[in-house]
């Protein structure tokens, strides 16, 4: 959608009818066709609550904060749709449950729609931002700047975010790490 040749979306497709932490399942049966956005532009942030280690940190996720993110779930929702449509679907879909079929193709509808049941999909990402810049938490060699003996092997150290799932990346990263580790001096 964004024209740079990389994908924009990723649909998750289950055989059933999903609901979320907050919402129970519609009733019955059927398919669930959710487009993913692969390349927000929204931004959120991370900050400690206190200097406390036991203080939860708050989360400010800025979810949609971006109308270019919602202008392309709502494309993400009219692909979903066309799919559901096309004749080795439409044969087996009676209806459409959400949006639902009383919901318009018009852009106010359909986002309207977006910024009600958009969700994470639980993958957060880039939190501790690898670099060689001094903003960078963490150095190419995965060791956090300032601190002696520690690395971050994980998805926060992404200093851009995949455009799909992040387990294989989180999985690469880890075995830079070993390796890292394995040889350096002392292990650290």
């Amino acid at each position: 959608l964004d024209g740079d040749g990389r994908a924009d979306l990723q649909f998750h497709v289950l055989p059933l009818i999903v609901g979320d932490i907050d919402r129970a399942p519609l009733p019955g049966h059927g398919i669930s066709l959710n487009p993913c956005f692969l390349a927000p532009k929204s931004r959120g942030r991370i900050q400690l609550r206190s200097a406390r280690a036991d203080d939860p940190p708050h989360f400010h996720g800025h979810y949609l904060e971006r109308e270019e993110d919602v202008a392309t779930l709502i494309a993400g929702v009219r692909i979903a749709r066309r799919l559901l449509k096309a004749p080795s679907l439409a044969r087996l879909v009676d209806c459409e449950l959400l949006p639902g079929g009383n919901i318009a193709e018009d852009a106010g509808a359909l986002g309207d729609y977006v910024r009600s049941y958009a969700k994470t999909v639980y993958h957060p990402a880039g939190t501790c931002r690898m670099g060689e810049d001094a903003g960078a938490v963490v150095d190419p060699e995965l060791r956090v700047r300032g601190l002696t003996g520690l690395r971050i092997a994980d998805a926060s150290i992404m200093p851009v975010l995949p455009r799909g799932n992040t387990n294989a990346p989180t999985i690469m990263i880890a075995e830079r790490a070993a390796d890292f580790i394995a040889r350096s001096p002392g292990g650290e």
